[in-house]
Parts: structure tokens; sequence; C-alpha cells
């Protein structure tokens, strides 16, 4: 009997110290994600350094997702690889059957597998150390990140604020950025950090709460970052909706809304040109429409295929968009659309738009609105941050983009909601 007690403490110190590592790697991953923007290379370069990445970085990834693997134990039967949830394996799977005819495969795969590698290891690590915790490590990167951000801007301006950058647009002197390259990482950042601190399982705010809430939007008031604050402002409102509604009465209202998305795509689709002749000025969304007049040019002409993931910006000179736009064009060097939805259409085509959309936002939101395992409390928090995520990527491309913090959280909720749905189960069970 008391060899029986003995094991029994055994079993538990090494269970005990295999969670103490899949939580140290899960948090050294929040970390990599969080200064995602600082440690990629070829960001502003030329053709040169453009297809090519990080690899310290990307070491670091692959790094993360062993020490996971082996603190969890899942290297031994991999039967644990199911922790990732059936959405994300359905949209990885497209994607990477896109590689096929991608127009870089080898830059495609590249930037795949990194997508792949982060969905991962936040898919595995969530199931082991359950939802709270997850969060807790979520909410302590983006503190420091944020107390990072204000160090940079006290004690080093120059570096903290956009300064007169030859190339760069004047309207951005003076916006707070702190220790990121630009502005609109930091004011997402600034959002997610809001919303994560706003919507936490406690009935009342503590004071230390409220230091990190007001500090957070104070930063993203001082980033300039419009359409972030609009949106944090519209995904706080959305949460406590989702607080003071009983999840019963969502489906109808889901299914309202699902109605007007539709009417409002047929409309664009008949009467586009009409809507996009306001676009037209080279000034108009800072620049955005230019761009997103190539991108629907590109899709019009390849909407069934597309170019494959990660095959239309950066990738030298075999890029479309050397075909598309006019030689010379400022943004024939961009990283991105700056619209997450064409961005998608453009590398996977209309098909695999329809199954991102589907399975990544329309699916889970449905599910969250109408399944009784998410309470007001959880499943607050998790609407608002689909709700930021899907306005953000209107006029920022984040959808389906490797490690940035916006792509991580919605992979973040969608393992959550996977893991809450099957303790539901099994408790109901």
């Amino acid at each position: 009997m008391r060899t029986a007690s003995l094991s029994a403490v055994e079993k538990n110190l090494r269970s005990s110290a295999h969670e103490s590592v899949v939580s140290i790697a899960f948090f050294a991953l929040c970390i990599m994600v969080v200064t995602a923007p600082i440690t990629q290379d070829g960001l502003s370069g030329g053709t040169a350094s453009m297809t090519e990445g990080n690899p310290f970085r990307q070491l670091g990834y692959v790094l993360i997702l062993l020490i996971i693997l082996a603190g969890t134990g899942i290297h031994r039967d991999f039967r644990g690889l199911s922790a990732l949830p059936g959405n994300v394996r359905v949209i990885l799977a497209y994607c990477w059957l896109s590689i096929v005819w991608a127009i870089d495969p080898s830059i495609a795969t590249r930037r795949l597998a990194l997508t792949t590698i982060v969905a991962l290891s936040v898919a595995i690590a969530i199931q082991s150390l359950g939802v709270a915790k997850s969060i807790a490590h979520i909410r302590i990167a983006l503190t420091l990140a944020l107390f990072a951000s204000y160090a940079t801007v006290l004690f080093f301006p120059s570096v903290g604020i956009h300064q007169p950058e030859a190339g760069r647009d004047v309207a951005l002197i003076g916006d707070w950025r702190g220790i990121y390259p630009e502005k609109n990482f930091m004011g997402a950042l600034c959002a997610i950090t809001v919303l994560c601190f706003y919507f936490m399982e406690q009935k009342h705010l503590s004071f230390l709460r409220w230091i990190v809430i007001i500090a957070a939007f104070l930063f993203l008031v001082k980033t300039g970052s419009k359409t972030s604050t609009a949106l944090a402002l519209l995904a706080l409102l959305s949460g406590h909706a989702f607080r003071a509604n009983n999840h019963r009465d969502w489906p109808l209202a889901f299914a309202a809304a699902m109605t007007s998305a539709f009417c409002f795509g047929v409309i664009l689709l008949w009467y586009g040109e009409w809507l996009m002749e306001p676009l037209d000025r080279d000034d108009t969304l800072t620049g955005r429409s230019q761009i997103w007049r190539v991108l629907i040019a590109y899709i019009s002409d390849h909407w069934h295929l597309g170019a494959g993931y990660g095959s239309f910006w950066y990738i030298g000179g075999v890029s479309p968009v050397y075909d598309y736009a006019k030689g010379g064009s400022w943004f024939e060097i961009a990283s991105q659309g700056h619209n997450g939805y064409l961005d998608i259409a453009s590398q996977i085509g209309l098909p695999g738009l329809a199954i991102a959309l589907y399975f990544l936002i329309v699916r889970p939101i449905a599910t969250l609105l109408s399944h009784p395992a998410f309470d007001n409390k959880t499943g607050a928090l998790f609407m608002a941050i689909f709700v930021f995520c899907v306005g953000h990527n209107l006029t920022e491309s984040t959808l389906l983009s490797r490690d940035h913090v916006l792509q991580f959280m919605i992979i973040v909720v969608i393992c959550m909601m996977h893991t809450i749905n099957r303790n539901y189960r099994h408790h109901q069970f």
C-alpha cells in the first residue's frame, strides 16, 4: 500500500513537471508571437531579401513545438494530435493542397509550415494546460509587450514614436509605435490587450486590471490607429451583448446577420464598379484602394485557384503584382494587400476564401452563439475577439497570416472552444 502511494506521488510529480515544461514552452510561443514584427526579416528590403525569413525565428518555433510534444507525451503515440480542431485541419489541408499550383512552391511551403507549426503548438498546449492557464500566459505576454512599448516611448522616443522618414507617409509623424516597426501592429496588440483584460472570469474588475486596460487603451489612441480603436469599442459592445443575452436567442440573430452579409456580397458583386469609384483617388484609405484594385483584377482572372498560399506578395520578381500594377508603383514591394479577404482569395481562390471564412469564422461563431457549453463569461471574450479580427481584416491582412498576433488569437479561440466543448461532452457523458 505504501509502495502504491509512493508510485502515485511520483506519477503526480512527473505530471506536474511535464505540465511545467508545456507551460514554459507555450509562454515562449506567446512571446515569439507578440515580438514577431521585430524578428521578421525582409519587410522593407528589396527583392533579394523579400523571399527569405529569419532562420533563427523559424528554428525557435520548431523547438517550441518539439518541447510541447515531448512535454505532453504525444511524440510516443501521436494520438494527441487530434487536439487540432477539425475546422483548422480542413483549411490547413486546403492550403497545403494549393502548394501544387503555387507560383513558388518552396516559399509557399516555408510560410505554410510556419502557419501549421504555430497552430499545432497552440492546439496541443491548450489541450494540456486548459483554457484558464493558457489565457493567463497570453495576458502576461501582452502586458510585457505593452510595458516595453511604454518604456520605449518614454526613454527612446525617436524609436517608439514615428519620426519623419524619407518615403514614409507624413501623417504617421507623432504616432506611437512602441517597440514595433509601425503603428498598426501596435494598435491591434493594444486592442487585444484591452479585450483580454476586460473580459475575465471574475465578476468585478480589479484595480490592477483597470490600470492595464486604461494603459492599453491610451496607447491605442496614441497610435492613431482609427480602425483598431473603432473595432475595439465595437468588440467591447459585442462582448457585452453576448453577456446580456441568453444563448438560445442567438441562432436567429446569427441567421439574420448571415443573410445580411449574403445580400451585401450580392450587391457588391453587381454594383462593385460603381461602389469602387470613390476609391479611385490615390490617397483614399491611405492608398489601400490602389492595392485592392490590383488584387480584384488578379482574382477576376484567377478566381478558381489563385496564386497558391503565400505566393502573391513578397516572392521576388515572379510575383503577380508586377503584371497587374503600373510599373514603379509603390506597392510593388508591399508585404500584404491590406485586406485579409482579398489576400486569401488571391492566394487560394474564391473557393478557398469560402472554406476559410466558413471554418475559421462562420462555423465557430455559430457554435459559440448556439452551444450551451460557452457561458456568458468565457464566450464574451471569444465573441469580442472574433468581432475585432473579422473587422480588422477589412483594412489589414492577418487571417491565415503565419504568426501574426490576430491569426494567433483566432486559432487560440477556436482551440479553446474545442477544449471546452470536449470537456462539456465528457461531463454530460
